[in-house]
């Protein structure tokens, strides 16, 4: 009896065992029915193409191809615009290199959104509202100028030179057969001599330079109009050089930059008579008075800035309190341009 008992128990354990292995087999060979229904049509379909690159892939590839393209495109422009106001005036300065070249002025009415320094690329896509596609607008003469420089090749910059031009009674720069662009009444070197003949040479020679480095050339090497000769130009700008006024608010900066390196490459000294503006070339020395009170001091402009809106430039710690607006941290002041 006990031996039957034995062999019953015995043969339930085996089969119970047996059972159990062969489950766990076929869970390991074959995934259950339930697995594969619950997959969703969706599912399966990607599971069967996998292997495959599906046309949203290839889509996603070339687009991002079209994209690398693009920024390509924008990374290889050495020119950017700044829209500003010069005086009374709506003005776009063209930059080569982070360097000011030429000033283009518009009328009083239009005021642009400081937006800071933008490519041409940027305009034409609207990033800046209320551009006008015409030759009185000066943000779309600084785009046409803009995108003619970055055409230019590096072999190019020794065909740049400038002419008078006797029939529009007016100088055109241009690179070889190409005008590049005129002087007008609203057309003038970002750092203005006050001298037209000088302005013209040194927007060709600056524009020669940024563009391949190609060595400057002289006075007598461009065509000037006829009543105009290299003795009585310098004669010119030392008679009738008007100092330039501009009035506008004033902010300092300081502690946070000190150390740093400004745009001209030298370290920042908040306590030395210094300032950041926008357009005016480094080394540009500027008389700034306080309107509040008074109070004046002559600068050396050595940074780019101040790029919030409102603002004509940014003093030194050391310049601020010279003219008392370190507690207020910004006044309303007046700049008289003394030159270099």
């Amino acid at each position: 009896m006990n031996r039957q008992l034995w062999s019953g128990f015995t043969t339930t354990v085996l089969t119970t065992a047996l059972s159990a292995t062969v489950l766990t087999l076929g869970a390991v060979a074959e995934p259950p029915m339930m697995a594969e229904s619950s997959l969703s049509p969706e599912s399966k379909s990607a599971e069967s193409h996998a292997a495959e690159p599906s046309q949203d892939t290839a889509r996603s590839e070339e687009i991002n191809t079209t994209e690398t393209a693009a920024t390509s495109t924008v990374s290889t422009s050495i020119t950017s615009i700044f829209p500003h106001r010069s005086d009374s005036s709506s003005a776009a300065t063209v930059y080569i290199h982070n360097l000011p070249l030429i000033t283009f002025l518009g009328s009083p009415e239009t005021q642009y959104q400081d937006l800071g320094f933008l490519t041409a690329e940027e305009i034409r896509q609207g990033r800046l509202p209320d551009v006008q596609q015409s030759e009185e607008d000066p943000v779309w003469r600084a785009v046409l100028l803009s995108e003619a420089i970055d055409q230019l090749s590096v072999e190019e910059a020794a065909d740049i030179t400038a002419a008078w031009d006797s029939d529009r009674k007016t100088y055109v720069i241009k690179s070889g057969d190409r005008e590049l662009f005129h002087f007008d009444q609203k057309t003038q070197l970002a750092d203005s001599t006050d001298n037209w003949e000088e302005d013209v040479l040194h927007a060709t020679n600056r524009l020669r330079r940024l563009v391949g480095g190609a060595p400057p050339l002289k006075m007598s090497e461009i065509s000037i109009r006829p009543q105009a000769t290299p003795q009585n130009t310098v004669a010119t700008r030392t008679a009738g050089r008007g100092r330039q006024q501009h009035r506008g608010m004033a902010s300092w900066y300081g502690p946070g930059f000190h150390g740093r390196r400004s745009a001209s490459g030298e370290r920042f000294n908040q306590n030395a008579l210094t300032a950041a503006h926008r357009t005016l070339p480094f080394g540009t020395r500027v008389r700034v008075t306080n309107l509040n009170n008074g109070r004046s001091t002559v600068v050396r402009i050595n940074d780019r800035g101040p790029f919030t809106g409102g603002r004509i430039i940014d003093l030194s710690r050391g310049a601020a309190s010279n003219i008392g607006m370190i507690g207020s941290g910004v006044a309303p002041v007046r700049l008289e341009i003394l030159g270099r």
